[in-house]
């Protein structure tokens, strides 16, 4: 310590400023011990009129060095007086220590509130001095306790005082609100506790006992009451005090986990070393949050177990010793092994039978046999998977039915809830697709699921997200032994490195459900990361794997908001998987969707053949997914009393994502499952029952309301299957403010098709025919030459018609006709091919080459007869700008239109596995006679259904109880889907799963 007039060993940090500020010269100094290091010192230096704060920090070998940046060489003193003696000039500080401030001017203490007798004193003018207890004495029974001494008011004090013999009334709080009996009452007794603690000698600050001091005294008191009141749970006035604390923690955190990595990294012997390494995983800036910090300490003791676990893993290895651990993986497998019970389950139904009479059964499915059995009073009737031919759905009228079409007869079967009804659909078709007998699959189960882990180490079971089990539309637990053919993962704000991260879910996934996965992609941006994962069975169907990434951060040049994506196909179907964290904060509702805007423009994967065309337009299903950070429109007291009434619809009104997609604004034609779940962020950690809506920084206390900023959008071509099954949040990981989310699609999906009958030739090739396009544009351009380009997977190249034979404009808009456009070759003429491909067509401007709108044809409509009429929306960057309509068919020599017709009459084309189930209209009717293809009430099935109901005749039985149809009409309509006639004399047969022999191939 040093006993020089500079040397202020009482004085706060508010008082050394207060003295520089009075003194008005620069290089005034003050230099105080620090209250949160031992040996360390505080210098306040003025310089035009700005008071800059260095600290003297202990050195290793015990000298004294002033903190500099990393790389900064430190100049080094034996003492504090050598310090700055040697600093009169400007080594590094803005200015010389020339005009040294003493603690003369300082004036002498007040009390810690104005005292008026029995009563509050609201003016500190009522009367200039008051009477508080003298310092210094001893709490004792012979203490002077009535020794008193006057201050004036609004002087500053040195020390605590005394309490006094009576304790001094509370003044009023100065936020208009008058405080309660309660309130008063409990500022009173935690006043009177600070003071008792205070004398008792604590080693705490006397810098952080003042700032107490203040808390208790001031409306941030008043505020943490007013939150708690109204049902919040954070006290973040409070919980600002220890932000500034945390600084230096956070510092030593720093240094702490930096030594643990580089132990980790030594250990880690099957990585190879690099430079990029996960060392300085710090807070970006210096404006962190408490609860990044205090997570921090949380993670502290799995870091060290982690790296025990490497080094424990590298010397068995390395010493060729048995390895330990197998029995603690084994006996995490067996919690999991209940799942396995699943395979089975019973469902109680009223079936129809003859006289109408209904009977209570029980069905039973049998997952692994591939059987339903029907147990009745007189007996069971079984039937395999092979025997069971198609599945109807009646949703009209008040009961649940469903009609089971079996080879020998139709039953009917009516449930007292839809959502068995639907567990009872979803098990009957994973029995046809895990015991279909084709080579290739036409429908896959896909789990997408999205996680800001916030800073911090997952917990050890993640089961209930990869189970969909939780809050909201959730998998039955009938489902939960059955894998999923593909995982995608997407986490923002990762607390764990990639390679760990990779290593987590792959041994999860494989524990829950003891079967071999294989890890197809993995990409990162900053601690935003993605990672694809399919069954062993599906590794060779993946191919043309590209990742990319877009920074939206900071002037779009910082990584920690942005978006990582990958996209591949499997088989012969085009996949896209965007995880993104967009920008935070309630009113950034516009950068949101410009940083939604920046990605899809910028990402660059996908076949390159149709770059022309816009991102979401290139890709046959495309799910975009994330930290989406959107917000609810609605104060905090409005939302948690909605909450606590369940209206979660009544939010959702003023969600701002539905209601910026609504406006067209972002992510337009994308669809999204509905939310049935509570708001996934701002949880408390470690709790689901209170949201933490107060976000506590170093320089503000910030207000994030509950929100459902994280989501799972998607997007599928025309006509193509897509079924949300699941889409919720887990209720039991708690390790971030944000809740895990889940959803479960199954998805239709194209095998690398090879024609049985080889390519033809031309002369024998089939032609896809247009004729009579019509294109209306809702605004004009001034532009006069347009042409057509169509792309697609079947043609082998781009084709492109000519300029537009007429052209009519009006108001803003304007039509244009083509009388006829040359016929386009496919690459291969089979019709089971044909029927799963899409025409990408854009209008092209011929005076720039731009592209000023795109669409896409569904060739499920083709008429191998006589051309069919068409519409389709067209859209310019997701935004709907008019509409396209024209005849298509498709042109063929006799045998192939002979063999085309066999097909759509007859049901030659093989069956798809997700035609297996169709919708009904009410029994009884003419609608029942054949199921609905497109039309009936969608909005009542999307929820359950998905966007798509299969467009083409379904392959009804052949069988007896035809005759009942006979007098159904010939050709019915839905929404202009021709279904073709019916054959009912034609005898039952069971459906040939076998189809045809198909092989992979290089994609054309």
């Amino acid at each position: 310590m040093s006993d020089k007039k500079w040397f202020h060993r009482q004085t706060s940090r508010s008082e050394a400023e207060e003295l520089l500020y009075k003194a008005g010269l620069d290089g005034s100094f003050i230099v105080r011990p620090s209250g949160s290091i031992q040996g360390a010192y505080a210098l306040s230096l003025l310089y035009k009129n700005n008071v800059h704060t260095y600290r003297a920090l202990p050195t290793e070998d015990g000298m004294l060095s002033i903190q500099t940046f990393k790389g900064v060489q430190q100049r080094k003193f034996m003492t504090i007086d050598e310090l700055v003696d040697n600093n009169k000039e400007a080594h590094g500080l803005v200015c010389g220590l020339t005009n040294p401030v003493g603690a003369t001017d300082l004036p002498p203490p007040v009390p810690p509130f104005p005292v008026l007798g029995n009563r509050i004193s609201n003016n500190v003018n009522d009367n200039n001095q008051h009477r508080v207890s003298s310092p210094g004495f001893p709490l004792s029974n012979s203490s002077p306790r009535n020794a008193s001494i006057t201050f004036p008011i609004g002087t500053g004090r040195p020390g605590p005082p005394l309490p006094a013999r009576d304790m001094p009334e509370l003044p009023k709080i100065p936020d208009q609100i008058v405080p309660t009996n309660q309130e008063l009452r409990l500022q009173q007794a935690l006043l009177c506790r600070f003071e008792n603690m205070q004398m008792m000698g604590l080693p705490v600050s006397s810098n952080f006992q003042e700032e107490i001091r203040t808390y208790l005294n001031g409306k941030n008191w008043k505020s943490d009451v007013t939150t708690i009141t109204v049902g919040g749970s954070q006290c973040a006035q409070l919980q600002s005090l220890l932000v500034n604390e945390a600084v230096t923690l956070q510092s030593e955190l720093d240094v702490f986990m930096e030594k643990v990595e580089f132990l980790r990294v030594l250990f880690d012997v099957s990585t190879p070393l690099c430079t990029n390494s996960s060392f300085n995983r710090k807070a970006n800036g210096s404006d962190f949050d408490l609860e990044q910090v205090l997570g921090r300490l949380t993670d502290c003791s799995q870091v060290v177990q982690i790296l025990n676990k490497t080094a424990h893993t590298t010397i068995e290895k390395g010493l060729n010793l048995s390895t330990s651990n197998s029995r603690e993986k084994a006996s995490k497998r067996k919690n999991y092994q209940r799942t396995a019970l699943m395979l089975k389950k019973r469902f109680e139904v009223k079936m129809e039978g003859a006289l109408k009479k209904t009977t209570q059964v029980k069905v039973e499915l049998d997952v692994a046999r591939g059987t339903l059995s029907i147990h009745k009073p007189e007996g069971e009737i079984l039937y395999n998977n092979n025997r069971i031919l198609q599945i109807i759905k009646h949703n009209k009228g008040k009961s649940i039915k469903l009609e089971v079409v079996f080879d020998d007869k139709k039953r009917e079967f009516c449930f007292e809830e839809n959502q068995q009804r639907e567990v009872f659909c979803q098990l009957i078709q994973q029995i046809r697709n895990s015991h279909s007998k084709t080579s290739e699959p036409d429908q896959i189960s896909i789990f997408c699921g999205t996680w800001n882990m916030g800073n911090a180490l997952p917990p050890d079971d993640l089961s209930s997200w990869l189970l969909c089990s939780g809050s909201g539309r959730v998998l039955d637990p009938s489902l939960h032994s059955i894998p999923h053919d593909m995982y995608v993962f997407g986490t923002q704000e990762s607390g764990m490195t990639e390679k760990d991260w990779n290593r987590k879910i792959m041994e999860e996934i494989g524990q829950i459900f003891n079967d071999n996965f294989h890890l197809v992609v993995h990409a990162s941006l900053w601690q935003m990361r993605i990672v694809v994962i399919v069954k062993e069975e599906h590794k060779h169907r993946i191919s043309h794997i590209k990742t990319s990434d877009v920074k939206t951060g900071i002037a779009n040049t910082l990584g920690n908001k942005g978006a990582v994506g990958v996209s591949f196909f499997f088989g012969g179907t085009p996949f896209c998987f965007i995880n993104s964290h967009l920008t935070s904060g309630a009113e950034k509702c516009t950068r949101r969707n410009n940083n939604y805007h920046d990605i899809i423009s910028q990402l660059a994967l996908g076949n390159d053949r149709f770059k022309q065309f816009y991102f979401t337009n290139r890709f046959e299903h495309i799910f975009f997914f994330g930290d989406l950070n959107y917000r609810l429109n609605l104060g905090v007291e409005d939302i948690l009393r909605s909450l606590k009434d369940n209206e979660l619809r009544h939010l959702q009104e003023y969600d701002q994502l539905r209601i910026e997609k609504n406006a067209a604004k972002v992510l337009s034609g994308f669809n999204e499952d509905e939310i049935n779940f509570a708001p996934t962020y701002r949880y408390e950690r470690g709790t689901r029952e209170h949201y933490a809506h107060l976000k506590v920084k170093t320089t503000c206390v910030k207000t994030n309301v509950p929100s459902w900023c994280d989501r799972v959008m998607w997007k599928s071509y025309p006509e193509v299957y897509n079924i949300s099954r699941s889409y919720g949040c887990t209720d039991d990981i708690m390790s971030s403010d944000h809740s895990p989310v889940f959803s479960s699609f199954y998805v239709g999906v194209r095998t690398q098709y090879v024609p049985k009958q080889g390519v033809k030739n031309d002369a024998s090739a089939a032609q896809i025919l247009l004729s009579s396009i019509e294109v209306k544009l809702k605004r004009g351009s001034g532009r006069k030459s347009f042409s057509l380009a169509f792309h697609s997977d079947c043609l082998p190249h781009c084709e492109k018609s000519e300029l537009n034979t007429a052209m009519e404009e009006k108001d803003s808009s304007i039509e244009l006709k083509w009388a006829k456009i040359p016929a386009l070759k496919p690459i291969i003429s089979d019709l089971e091919y044909l029927v799963d491909q899409h025409l990408l067509i854009g209008i092209r401007c011929e005076d720039d080459g731009d592209y000023i709108g795109e669409c896409m044809v569904p060739l499920r409509k083709i008429s191998t007869d006589h051309p069919k009429r068409f519409s389709q929306p067209i859209t310019h960057k997701e935004e709907h700008v008019g509409d396209i309509t024209g005849l298509l068919n498709i042109s063929c020599p006799r045998g192939f239109r002979l063999r085309a017709n066999a097909m759509f009459s007859g049901g030659g084309i093989k069956e798809k596995t997700y035609e297996f189930i169709q919708i009904g209209g009410s029994p009884g009717s003419k609608e029942d006679d054949h199921p609905i293809i497109v039309g009936g009430d969608r909005k009542k099935e999307m929820r359950n259904l998905g966007k798509f109901i299969p467009p083409i005749s379904p392959t009804f039985p052949r069988n007896a109880e035809s005759s009942n149809h006979e007098n159904s009409p010939s050709d019915h309509s839905y929404e202009t889907v021709e279904i073709a006639p019916r054959k009912p004399e034609i005898s039952p047969r069971p459906r040939n799963n076998a189809g045809r022999n198909r092989h992979d191939e290089t994609r054309h």
